[in-house]
C-alpha cells in the first residue's frame, strides 16, 4: 500500500534510483536500436507490419476460442464476425506486409493531417483561456506538414515511414531514459554531500 503523504515524484524517483544503471543501459540500448532502425527503415517497417499481422491473428484466434467457449451468449454471432475479421486481417497482413505498410502509411498521412486540423481548431477555441494556445496550434501545423510530406511521397513512403517513425520514437525514449538516469545520479550526489 502506498502512503498517501508520498507524492508521485518521490515514488518515481525511488524507482529510478534503485534501477538507475539499468535505466541508463536501457536508454543507451534504445538509442542504438533507434539509429539502426533509421538506417534499416524499410526492414523496420516490414518487421513492424509482420508483428502487427501476427498480433492480429493471435487476437482473432483468442476471440474465436472465446466465442465457442461461451455456450449461451447472445453476442456470439457478432463476436464470431469480429474474430474472423481479426484473423483475416492478420493473415492478409502477414502474407502482404509491403502492401499493408503502403496502405497503412496512406492512412497515417491522412490521420496526421486531420489531427493537425483538429489541433488548430482546438487552439483557437482555447485562445482566450491560455497563452499556450499558440503551442497547440504550432503542433497542429507540424502534424499537417508531416502528413502532407508523407502523402507527397506516397506510395514510396510506405516502405520507410513506419520504420522511421518507430526508430525516432526509440531514440527519443532512450534519450529520456538516459536524461532521467543522469538526473537521479546528480540528485544522489547532491544528497550524499
Amino acid at each position: 500500500m502506498i502512503d498517501k503523504n508520498i507524492d508521485l515524484d518521490t515514488i518515481v524517483s525511488g524507482m529510478a534510483t534503485r534501477n538507475r544503471k539499468r535505466l541508463m543501459g536501457y536508454g543507451i540500448f534504445s538509442v542504438i536500436l533507434g539509429f539502426i532502425g533509421i538506417y534499416l527503415s524499410t526492414a523496420m517497417t516490414v518487421t513492424t507490419i509482420l508483428f502487427m499481422g501476427i498480433f492480429l491473428t493471435v487476437i482473432g484466434v483468442i476471440f474465436l476460442v472465446e466465442t465457442f467457449s461461451a455456450p449461451d451468449w447472445k453476442g456470439k454471432l457478432l463476436n464470431l464476425a469480429l474474430a474472423v475479421l481479426y484473423v483475416g486481417a492478420g493473415i492478409v497482413t502477414v502474407l502482404n506486409p509491403v502492401s499493408t505498410a503502403i496502405w497503412f502509411t496512406l492512412f497515417l498521412a491522412i490521420f496526421l493531417m486531420m489531427i493537425g486540423i483538429l489541433r488548430i481548431i482546438m487552439a483557437f477555441q482555447i485562445k482566450d483561456r491560455t497563452a499556450a494556445w499558440s503551442w497547440v496550434a504550432f503542433g497542429g501545423l507540424l502534424n499537417i506538414i508531416l502528413g502532407v510530406l508523407v502523402y507527397m511521397q506516397w506510395p514510396a513512403s510506405g516502405l520507410w515511414v513506419i520504420g522511421l517513425f518507430i526508430s525516432i520514437e526509440l531514440i527519443i525514449h532512450g534519450i529520456n531514459a538516459i536524461v532521467l538516469s543522469r538526473i537521479v545520479k546528480k540528485a544522489q550526489k547532491g544528497t550524499s554531500i
